[in-house]
């Protein structure tokens, strides 16, 4: 009996795996809560307050907060399947739908309604449709031609829609909600070849950069939305360009307002051709952070000069002096986040390990050579106490050899002289 209800009714409606259950969750038991605590929320009307959360996406970011802040408010809707409250984004509720799931479809009803707001279509002319003639339609009756059956209208994607298409893959998380009014600036085919890359910028600046300059030929982000990894060259150097241009873009001129044009790519030359390996050493130690080393590049040339520079971070610098500076540097972490604060922070931390007047390492202070006296020989003349033999004691001296032979005459004069009568007897 039922077997035949089934095969009189058709094939059943595909499930929709708890969508529809979940919207329904939110519409009402969901809605009801945020309206009650949300003040913004208690002059919309109730079967309008899930519209109006998704359509505004401050607000939608404020509802996540009540969420995460007083889980207790929604204990007894986000639900387990064994009826416990949910607290990890990978469980399993009730619905058949982890939490992260319901995140993610929350985020990108939103993202999807801005869109089309922001970036609507443009107005498709109406489709006109001729009636077919009185010949025409004896034709058909006759069977001399076939009826037309025209295809249904689908009316083209407006902008707000082909963006929303690129995006949603990579629409998952709720930080990413206060961002949506930025991501509606970005065109689809940058969104398209960054993929999952535009989940590493997570401030508003870093989307307007990204809106304003574009990816590069090759795909590359803007420079300022990279870390220090980008100035270094293939050959391991630093990248003059690059380096010139993180200088620029960073306004690093209201810093170092003495770098004219002309000292300015005097600086740029002569920092590029750092000892490698003292690079290698002091971008590790400050978290490859853009700014900061490039406050750091410019403070160091400024202070300590053309040749205290080179002294210092040179092709023969001393290489120990770095490492005891960038070993410093890892202790002084978090680094200050205004450019002053960097700059400052910088002659201390050189001054650590670094003479500030010379460039030489601070442990081996350079002395000055000691000016000629009158009547006093100089030091090439006197002998180092440290190369001079030590004293020997006075029983071992040697008698000087004239006094050795005056002692030889007097000891043979002593001697028995043979008698002068001897021959006579």
């Amino acid at each position: 009996m039922n077997a035949s209800i089934k095969a009189r009714k058709g094939p059943e409606p595909q499930q929709d795996d708890g969508l529809d259950t979940v919207r329904n969750t939110l519409r009402t038991q969901v809605a009801d809560i945020l309206r009650v605590n949300i003040g913004q929320l208690s002059t919309v009307p109730q079967h309008e307050v899930y519209d109006h959360i998704l359509d505004t996406p401050g607000l939608l970011h404020e509802c996540f907060q009540v969420f995460r802040n007083q889980p207790d408010l929604f204990r007894k809707v986000v639900l387990r399947k064994d009826k416990r409250p949910a607290t990890e984004g990978d469980e399993e509720l009730w619905c058949g739908r982890t939490l992260d799931h319901v995140v993610a479809l929350v985020v990108r009803a939103s993202a999807k309604r801005y869109f089309r707001a922001a970036m609507p279509a443009p107005e498709v002319p109406p489709l006109r449709v001729e009636a077919p003639s009185l010949l025409h339609k004896t034709a058909i009756k006759l069977g001399i031609k076939k009826p037309i059956h025209r295809a249904p209208f689908v009316a083209p994607q407006g902008p707000g829609d082909k963006l929303y298409n690129v995006f949603r893959d990579n629409l998952r998380y709720e930080w990413q909600v206060p961002l949506i009014p930025s991501y509606s600036t970005l065109h689809p085919s940058t969104v398209r070849v960054l993929g999952p890359r535009i989940l590493k910028l997570r401030e508003s600046g870093q989307i307007e950069i990204l809106a304003a300059e574009g990816l590069g030929p090759d795909g590359r982000l803007p420079l300022l939305l990279e870390d220090a990894r980008r100035l270094r060259a293939v050959d391991g150097s630093i990248d003059s360009n690059a380096l010139m241009e993180a200088f620029i873009k960073q306004g690093l001129d209201a810093v170092f307002p003495d770098l004219d044009e002309v000292a300015l790519r005097k600086a740029v030359s002569q920092i590029a051709i750092m000892e490698s390996k003292a690079v290698d050493m002091i971008f590790p130690a400050m978290e490859f952070a853009l700014k900061p080393l490039t406050v750091f590049l410019f403070t160091a040339y400024t202070r300590l000069d053309l040749k205290g520079f080179r002294q210092a971070f040179g092709p023969h610098c001393a290489l120990w002096a770095v490492q005891k500076l960038a070993k410093h540097l890892e202790t002084q972490r978090p680094w200050p986040r205004s450019m002053p604060g960097m700059k400052s922070a910088t002659l201390a931390a050189i001054s650590y390990a670094i003479d500030l007047d010379s460039g030489m390492p601070a442990s081996a202070p350079v002395r000055p050579a000691p000016q000629a006296v009158a009547g006093v020989p100089s030091n090439a003349a006197v002998p180092s106490m440290a190369s001079a033999p030590p004293p020997v004691p006075p029983s071992l001296k040697k008698a000087p050899p004239a006094a050795s032979a005056q002692a030889g005459l007097e000891r043979a004069s002593r001697r028995a002289k043979p008698l002068s009568t001897a021959g006579a007897r």
